[in-house]
């Protein structure tokens, strides 16, 4: 049950994230076509306004499909581009606040400083933190899990009462790991949108690096889950 639970809170900091995409695009007026909770057919649709909301078979996170090309979007000026990729992350950022202070009132009692002060400074930590423990994942990838690692770990983690700050920890791990610079993350995004700016002709590179992205990161994650598969059957 404990390994459910981490999987469901996963999937639903993904719903936060892509959530955060789809504010920011209403905010800065780039239109949607969908927003969808889940993966694979659907089970329910319905459409307010301009965006359809959709519930999938597949409880793996969701997605937002914006209602233009992709050679549209580079049309959409950078300010509003940034916002759009920076609302995702930027969700899962603001999601650790309450939970922080949520997490210091249980152990330390109810304060302003424990509600309004400590999780500002927490989250600062804590980014700084994630950033110094993906630049170490980098130097040792043998230190990296996939989603198989994560689940079991974190069900370890929730076996002890902990459910609280894994969640913490996981929201902050989406928004770093989203924002670093590969070309399909919203850092990647972020990254080649103002490069292009300053060099039109890159323009033409987005596309296949954006390929050659998502190739290289699905190839990652089949190599990490099947590492995790293979060091738990041994374990």
């Amino acid at each position: 049950m404990s390994y459910l639970a981490v999987f469901a809170v996963l999937s639903l900091l993904i719903v936060v994230h892509e959530a955060g995409h789809l504010l920011a695009a209403k905010l800065v007026g780039l239109p949607i076509d969908s927003f969808s909770v889940g993966l694979g057919p659907r089970l329910w649709s319905r459409r307010w306004g301009r965006v359809e909301y959709v519930l999938r078979a597949l409880p793996l996170g969701g997605f937002v499909v914006p209602a233009i090309e992709e050679s549209e979007i580079r049309i959409v000026p950078l300010g509003r581009r940034l916002v759009f990729f920076l609302g995702g992350p930027l969700a899962n950022l603001v999601l650790t606040l309450p939970l922080l202070a949520l997490l210091n009132v249980l152990r330390y009692g109810f304060s302003l400083y424990a509600l309004f002060v400590a999780p500002f400074r927490q989250a600062v930590a804590g980014c700084w933190e994630m950033l110094t423990l993906v630049a170490k994942a980098f130097a040792r990838p043998e230190s990296l899990s996939g989603v198989v690692g994560i689940v079991v770990e974190g069900g370890k983690a929730a076996q002890s009462g902990m459910i609280l700050g894994l969640t913490i920890s996981l929201t902050l791990s989406l928004a770093i790991l989203n924002l670093l610079p590969i070309p399909v993350l919203d850092g990647g995004q972020i990254v080649m949108g103002c490069l292009e700016e300053v060099f039109p002709r890159l323009v033409r590179l987005r596309v296949p690096l954006t390929v050659v992205g998502m190739a290289l990161l699905a190839v990652l994650m089949i190599y990490l889950n099947l590492r995790d598969v293979l060091h738990y059957l041994r374990a």
